[in-house]
């Protein structure tokens, strides 16, 4: 076998991208750079990737990653995401990063209807699926034209340093391949393997430190959410302390491991004075709940609080309105708590009202916590 050596100049070369994704779509191994290093793009087909395993020297055993062109593909592989999954696509993708996906049975069940039997199998092998989203536009135009699933290892036989260029894919697999994509003037410049991250409904795992710091992707895959009235000493901390206990009871973790599991949860006033403690009947009756806000210092809002967010709920429209007003970059992420009536400030009332103000709040947190979980 001769190995082609096919030079692509842009994504745009239509005729150069077609032939490259017509031969993966033939079965045949095709190598192609990304922003790390080269990869060898392989059809999801039991004949194909045990071929793949032998040039590569490497045990059936292991899986390889799905590669995609586009975030739209995505949708057909993990038809649905939680908040956090939500958040670190949009990040990480396209990126040196390398996401295995958790799938629940229902996206499953989605996902098995989009494909022949034998590719689910093999892509969905224990209910997860890896994927990367490369950042090299020709390699991605070439991933979008073919027509089937393509899995894409480290050019590289086991043992041995992944390749960063064509020359070091030729010097490895010089008739064992049929084609290597050559992009002039573009180089796989982090010269490093993907992060790899494992994330699901629980609890997010970095399983192999690569071109991006585990530090970044677990910034990336925080929800950060926060409550937002007055004063900062009644409603607001009240539903924070909810949602913290409400949360953290969801994701079967103790409240002071929240954080750890991708959750922030805060409270802010929009005409808060620093450093108050909550009212006396907001801390009475969030103890009655087993959520203790005796630590609690209110807060104003501030434009750091409104970009770190990824969303925000307040009591009342007033709140949202002055927000927006303040912040328009908010608009799209502010919320008013109860959509259909106002939580009214209790603050001079008895007790009674502040547990009823309390009901209210965390009713909506749980009609809510699609927003966030």
């Amino acid at each position: 076998m001769k190995t082609e050596i096919l030079k692509i100049t842009a994504p745009d070369d239509s005729q150069s991208v077609q032939r490259a994704a017509e031969l993966l779509d033939a079965g045949a191994l095709v190598a192609f750079p990304t922003e790390t290093v080269y990869g060898i793009g392989c059809k999801v087909d039991k004949q194909t990737i045990d071929r793949l395993d032998a040039v590569k020297n490497r045990p059936s055993s292991k899986r390889y990653t799905l590669h995609i062109g586009s975030r739209e593909q995505l949708k057909k592989y993990v038809p649905s995401m939680n908040a956090r999954v939500r958040k670190l696509v949009q990040h990480a993708f396209p990126g040196p990063v390398t996401i295995v996906f958790e799938l629940d049975d229902e996206a499953l069940r989605q996902a098995e209807r989009n494909f022949p039997k034998s590719v689910f199998e093999l892509l969905y092998a224990d209910g997860t699926l890896g994927v990367r989203y490369p950042a090299c536009p020709v390699t991605c135009a070439i991933l979008a034209a073919a027509q089937f699933p393509v899995v894409v290892p480290s050019a590289n036989p086991a043992g041995l340093a992944p390749a960063v260029a064509a020359k070091e894919v030729l010097g490895y697999f010089d008739g064992k391949i049929e084609c290597i994509v050559e992009i002039p003037d573009f180089a796989a410049d982090l010269k490093q393997s993907s992060t790899v991250v494992k994330i699901g409904k629980r609890d997010i795992r970095i399983l192999r430190e690569g071109a991006m710091s585990a530090c970044q992707i677990r910034d990336w895959a925080t929800i950060r959410v926060l409550f937002v009235c007055t004063g900062n000493t009644c409603r607001s901390p009240m539903a924070a302390g909810f949602g913290r206990k409400y949360f953290s009871d969801n994701l079967g973790c103790p409240v002071d491991e929240l954080e750890h599991f991708g959750y922030i949860i805060d409270s802010a006033g929009v005409a808060a004075c620093e450093g108050v403690p909550a009212s006396r009947y907001a801390v009475e009756v969030c103890r009655g709940q087993r959520i203790d806000l005796g630590g609690h210092q209110s807060h104003q809002l501030t434009l750091g609080d409104v970009e770190q967010s990824d969303v925000i709920f307040t009591m009342s429209r007033s709140h949202r309105d002055s927000i927006v007003q303040l912040f328009p970059s908010a608009s799209e992420k502010c919320f008013v708590l109860d959509d259909t009536s106002d939580i009214l400030d209790p603050i001079g009332s008895g007790i009674d009202v502040y547990r009823s103000c309390f009901r209210q709040i965390g009713n909506n947190i749980m009609k809510k916590k699609e927003r966030v979980l």
